[in-house]
C-alpha cells in the first residue's frame, strides 16, 4: 500500500511540476540524552534539508555548537529554491528523505503528506513554550508536526523609496486606480515604478498568494472550500482581476524594462540605485538584512499592501517554514534532540539577537521591525493568512509559471486559473 501510494504522488508530483532535474530540555540549559539511549552519538549523522538562503550563518554556528555538545553531526543538504518542493516530495515519496526537513506549513504542507511523512511532535516539551500563532502555523490536522523559527509577521508588502514618493508627491495608494496614477507619473519621470525579479518566477506566485485574503473577503469561507476541494480557484473573480491587473502592469511597463531578467538577489542593490521607487519583499526585510550583514538605511524606506484589486488587508504568516522530522528516518530520536537542543532558551538568544526575528517561544518578547510596523500602519488593519501556507498544494513556483505565462500572452488569466485547479486536483487525487 505504501510503495502503492509513494507511485501515484511521484507520478502526481511530476504531472504537477514538469520534468524535475536535480521554497527533552525543559527550557533548561541542560540536554537530555535519554532519547538516544545507548546509541553512540560519535556515530550519528542526521540529514537536513533546506533551500538556498533558509539557514542563516547562526544556524550554521548552532549545528556546530551542536555537534560539540552532542557528539551528533548535521548534514546539511542544500537544493536550489526552485526546486525544492519537487525534489523533497520526490525523495519522500521514493522512501529516500532526509532525517529532518524545511518545508511550508499549515495547510500547505498538505503537499508533503504529513499523515505518511513527518513525526507528531505534539508532545514535545517545547511545544507548549511556543506561541499561540507559531502553535498553529506548525500545526497540521490537529497535529504539531514542526519546528519553527519565527512568529507572526506581516507577509510581504511593497516597500517604497520615501524619498522618491516626497520628490514627486507621491500618497500612499489606496486602490489600483491610484496605483496606476503612481506608476504612470513616475515613468514620466524617468523612475522605474517596480523593481520585479521575473526570473525568479517564484515571486510573481507571492504577489498571486497575497491576494488570498482579498478573495476570503469576498467570498466567505473560500479558503475552507479550496482546501477541502469544494471550489476552484477559477471563477473567483477577484483572482481573474489580479491577474489581468498584474499583466496591465507588466503591459504597462511598471516593472521595467528587463522585468523577465531581473534577480530577486539583487533588489535592494536595484533599489539602492535610485532607479526603481518600489519593489515586493518580506515585512521584515530590514530585519534579515540586518541579520546578513549588510548595512542599508531602511530609515528612507517604507512599506504597503499592495493595492491589486484595491486590497488593503493583510496576508500574514503566522510563523515562518517549519522544521519536520522524517516519520520514516531511522534517527528520529537523534532528529528529536537537535529540536530539542535549538529550543534551549540560551541557543535561543543566540539566534534571536542574531536574525532579530520575531520570536516564536513565549521565552523571549515579541517584536516587531521598522518595516513591517510601517507596512501595518499602512493597511486596513484586516488580516488573513497567506495562501502560501493557507491553502492545500499552493506552490509558488509552479503558480509564478503559470503567471509568466499570462505576462508572454502564452495564457489567458483563465488558463492559468484553470491550469492551478488541474494541478490541485491531481494532488487531492494522490492524497485520498
Amino acid at each position: 500500500m505504501r510503495k502503492k501510494k509513494a507511485a501515484s504522488t511521484l507520478a502526481a508530483l511530476m504531472l504537477f511540476t514538469g520534468i524535475v532535474t536535480g521554497c527533552a530540555s525543559k527550557g533548561t540549559d541542560e540536554v537530555s540524552s535519554e532519547n538516544l539511549g545507548t546509541t553512540d552519538k560519535n556515530n550519528v549523522t542526521i540529514s537536513l534539508s533546506a533551500a538556498a538562503d533558509w539557514l542563516k550563518p547562526v544556524d550554521k554556528e548552532i549545528i556546530e555548537d551542536f555537534t560539540k555538545e552532542t557528539g551528533i553531526k548535521v548534514d546539511v543538504q542544500i537544493i536550489p529554491t526552485d526546486q525544492y518542493a519537487s525534489v523533497l516530495k520526490a525523495k519522500l515519496a521514493s522512501g529516500e528523505g532526509p532525517d529532518l526537513s524545511i518545508i511550508w506549513a499549515q495547510a500547505n504542507a498538505a503537499q508533503f503528506q504529513p499523515q505518511d511523512n513527518f513525526v507528531d511532535l505534539s508532545g514535545e516539551e517545547w511545544v507548549g513554550r511556543m506561541t499561540d500563532a507559531a502553535k498553529k502555523n506548525s500545526t497540521y490536522n490537529e497535529q504539531v508536526i514542526g519546528w519553527g523559527p519565527e512568529g507572526e509577521n506581516a507577509g510581504w508588502g511593497l516597500m517604497y523609496n520615501k524619498k522618491i514618493f516626497e520628490q514627486y508627491n507621491l500618497q500612499v495608494p489606496k486602490t489600483y486606480a491610484e496605483f496606476t496614477a503612481l506608476c504612470d507619473k513616475l515613468l514620466q519621470n524617468g523612475i522605474t515604478p517596480v523593481y520585479e525579479p521575473l526570473k525568479d518566477s517564484w515571486h510573481s506566485g507571492v504577489w498571486f498568494a497575497l491576494m488570498g485574503p482579498a478573495g476570503e473577503n469576498a467570498s466567505s469561507g473560500l479558503f475552507q472550500n479550496l482546501n477541502d476541494n469544494k471550489a476552484t480557484f477559477e471563477g473567483v473573480t477577484t483572482f481573474d482581476i489580479f491577474l489581468n491587473q498584474y499583466k496591465e502592469a507588466y503591459n504597462k511597463g511598471y516593472f521595467g524594462k528587463d522585468a523577465l531578467s531581473n534577480t530577486y538577489d539583487k533588489h535592494m542593490v536595484a533599489m539602492e540605485s535610485g532607479k526603481y521607487a518600489m519593489t515586493m519583499v518580506p515585512a521584515n526585510e530590514d530585519v534579515q538584512s540586518k541579520a546578513k550583514g549588510e548595512t542599508y538605511d531602511f530609515s528612507k524606506y517604507g512599506m504597503m499592501p499592495a493595492p491589486f484589486v484595491d486590497n488593503q488587508a493583510l496576508a500574514v504568516y503566522d510563523g515562518s517554514l517549519i522544521r519536520v522530522v522524517n516519520k520514516n528516518s531511522k534517527n528520529i530520536d537523534a532528529a528529536k534532540e537537535y529540536l530539542n537542543y535549538i529550543s534551549r532558551v540560551d541557543v535561543l538568544k543566540k539566534f534571536y539577537d542574531f536574525t532579530g526575528l520575531n520570536p516564536s517561544f513565549t521565552d523571549l518578547p515579541q517584536k516587531q521591525g521598522e518595516i513591517e510596523k510601517s507596512l501595518r500602519a499602512n493597511s486596513n488593519g484586516s488580516v488573513n493568512t497567506i495562501m502560501e501556507t493557507g491553502i492545500k498544494f499552493w506552490d509558488n513556483t509552479v503558480v509564478g509559471n503559470y503567471v509568466i505565462e499570462l505576462l508572454l500572452d502564452s495564457k489567458t488569466s483563465t488558463d492559468v486559473l484553470k491550469a492551478i485547479d488541474n494541478d490541485r486536483l491531481k494532488l487531492f487525487s494522490a492524497a485520498e
